[in-house]
């Protein structure tokens, strides 16, 4: 019987909420610092969520990294103490967050077996993110992507420097990292088309995998790339999505979109529904493809990435 699956030579993956539950990792994790810092700083938990969210929404992001030293409530209670001190005093509420985020930071179900079992046929897989480098370079070790995945397409981190004074660009990532630009964002099809064209490999042979009907896959479907929904991915904690939002950058047209589908996603539909990761291997057939030129990925990415 013939295999009327559609052929894929490249897998391209958005992360949060696609490969694993950012939100159900996330939420608790800034809850657990909260709660630490906000004793250290004898200031409400209220008050420093509030903070929190002015923080991120300075900078355009809602993990932004080593925001609680940006807070009023630091900079009120701190004035004189250099950043260092400041997060030495606070290193309690840092280790709360990352002891959290270790003991919920899972794969979804499926997601290791499954991109070993697509590996095994040849088919290259990245990944591609708005979450900025040095955050997903650290799920990626957490998670052991590394393995499975060749490279992730992320922004550029564009902040103040780490705290220690360690140079975030000089410790080796966790997995290769093309650069992209900080306004290189999602839905452009333009993104998706450069990732296929480094990958050298057509857009009818990429599959995009993402759980935002109006970003992934409106995106994937312009650049002429199949296009599946993870809607697993939407299915969120309520209480949970609304800490992330009163967390986040977001402005309120931001969360109406993000909970809608928008025109474009009714214009372009996902070509497969998934409720699980592994339900990839019954819609298509992995292959490689003989044009691809592999040992050159990260050479390419790195020199060339992505524009606007």
């Amino acid at each position: 019987m013939t295999d009327k699956r559609p052929i894929v030579n490249a897998l391209v993956l958005d992360m949060d909420n696609t490969l694993y539950d950012w939100v159900a990792y996330f939420v608790p994790a800034v809850r657990a610092m909260v709660t630490v810092a906000a004793k250290l700083l004898a200031v409400s938990e209220d008050e420093l969520r509030g903070d929190l969210r002015f923080v991120h929404r300075t900078h355009g992001n809602t993990e932004h990294p080593f925001a609680l030293l940006e807070t009023a409530a630091v900079e009120r209670q701190m004035p004189a103490m250099s950043q260092r001190a400041r997060h030495e005093h606070l290193l309690p509420a840092f280790a709360a967050f990352n002891e959290v985020r270790r003991n919920h930071l899972r794969l979804y179900q499926g997601v290791e077996s499954t991109l070993r079992a697509v590996k095994a046929t040849g088919c290259r897989i990245v990944g591609h993110t708005e979450a900025k480098d040095v955050n997903i370079s650290s799920r990626a070790r957490a998670l052991g992507l590394e393995s499975m995945l060749e490279a992730v397409y992320a922004p550029r981190f564009v902040g103040p420097p780490h705290p220690l004074g360690v140079d975030r660009r000089s410790t080796p990532a966790a997995i290769e990292v093309c650069v992209l630009p900080p306004t290189a964002r999602k839905p452009n099809p333009d993104i998706a088309r450069r990732i296929a064209e480094q990958l050298n490999v057509p857009p009818a042979r990429c599959l995009y995998v993402g759980d935002n009907l109006s970003k992934d896959v409106v995106m994937a479907k312009r650049a002429g790339m199949l296009a599946a929904w993870a809607r697993y991915g939407t299915h969120h904690d309520p209480e949970l999505w609304r800490d992330l939002v009163a967390l986040s950058h977001w402005e309120a047209t931001a969360v109406s979109a993000a909970e809608s589908t928008g025109d474009d996603s009714t214009r372009f539909a996902p070509d497969v529904t998934l409720d699980a990761f592994y339900e990839l291997l019954d819609h298509y057939a992995f292959a490689p493809d003989p044009q691809s030129r592999q040992s050159q990925m990260a050479s390419d990415c790195l020199a060339t990435g992505p524009t606007e």
